[in-house]
């Protein structure tokens, strides 16, 4: 989020819509929650994580090349496009009430005739009847804005891919495993802070993740000065020195509570994760 302008860094916090060339992002509800697992890979991904031809575009356009030639071969396509769609079709609030795929075709997706396998432009008509066209430059900043809306954390253009994956697989390999699953997670943030679970379902997502994350520094702060208290101590120190912040580096062998599931992520359900079989129609 560092690198977005001020007025929108205030936005995000207060978990406001913000306007881009008059196009209005809002933050995605938890209730979309699995809408939004399955369109996130679009956010995460790399550019230089891609085929080095796929780089000297934009990533949109990368996306959408990818998904084509691979159509085009009659192989399965890695559905990065249909991601982006569903994606944007989230936070633009694009068709609400309708299912995902449906919404997804509310973008009329406007290509080269004579190249085909070049993207030109989205377009779509807002709930108000006005038009609007998303070229593939410009998702570089709405995923941007998009990402930090909904407590998304994007590595740097400038990351070495092999080292994020790296870093994601012992992450991965470090965490105990557990059944992650986002109505656990809100029946336990409605026991904690007395909200209503059908009210949470109408939160943002940023704002369920900072309270998840909250909770767990506030617990993991109580559980080891209870410990400190008890005479453990750790090779760096107390990983959770305090309840409201977060520590810059932890070290030792103890972790702050919550950090022993990094290895646990929600997944979206099994029909989300099929979205490469219908992504074609798309392309």
């Amino acid at each position: 989020m560092n690198d977005l302008p001020l007025a929108i860094k205030n936005s995000v916090r207060k978990y406001e819509n913000i306007t881009v060339d008059g196009m209005v992002l809002a933050p995605i509800l938890v209730r979309e929650y699995d809408d939004f697992l399955a369109g996130r890979p679009a956010l995460e991904t790399l550019h230089q994580s891609l085929p080095v031809a796929l780089m000297r575009v934009p990533l949109l356009s990368a996306y959408y090349q990818m998904d084509y030639a691979a159509a085009s071969r009659g192989e399965p396509i890695v559905g990065l496009f249909t991601r982006a769609l569903i994606i944007l079709a989230l936070s633009l609030r694009l068709g609400e009430g309708r299912g995902i795929m449906e919404r997804v075709r509310l973008f009329d997706v406007v290509v080269d005739r004579r190249e085909p396998e070049k993207l030109l432009e989205l377009r779509y008509t807002d709930a108000d009847g006005a038009e609007h066209g998303i070229k593939p430059a410009k998702f570089q900043f709405l995923r941007q804005v998009i990402a930090a809306q909904n407590g998304v954390e994007m590595e740097s253009d400038m990351a070495n891919p092999d080292i994020v994956a790296a870093k994601q697989k012992m992450s991965a390999a470090s965490g105990i495993s557990l059944d992650a699953n986002i109505d656990d997670l809100i029946s336990a943030i409605s026991a904690l802070s007395g909200a209503d679970e059908a009210a949470i379902y109408e939160w943002p997502i940023r704002k369920l993740n900072r309270q998840s994350e909250s909770y767990q520094r506030i617990l993991s702060f109580m559980v080891n000065g209870i410990g400190e208290a008890s005479g453990a101590s750790w090779k760096d120190g107390n990983p959770t020195p305090h309840p409201f912040f977060k520590r810059t580096h932890v070290g030792g062998l103890f972790s702050p509570l919550g950090q022993s599931a990094r290895g646990a992520t929600i997944k979206p359900p099994q029909e989300a994760q099929n979205l490469a079989q219908n992504a074609k129609n798309l392309i």
